[in-house]
């Protein structure tokens, strides 16, 4: 139920800013999003977190 909540709101997103900016700008936005959805699954996948981002930096400020 959630990917089609998921695809539903993109979808509406999509054409919304379609109608909104146009065919190129609404292009932009999508082939946008898909290179940040694709950067945030390799680092998911390399078992990068921003939890041990925050704990090594805290901990190097805390020294």
């Amino acid at each position: 139920m959630k990917l089609v909540l998921i695809g539903a709101i993109t979808g509406l997103v999509l054409s919304i800013s379609w109608i909104i900016w146009g065919f190129g700008a609404a292009l932009a936005i999508l082939l946008t999003t898909a290179i940040f959805a694709l950067i945030g699954l390799a680092l998911d996948l390399s078992g990068f977190s921003f939890k041990k981002i925050v704990n090594k930096l805290s901990a190097k400020l805390a020294e």
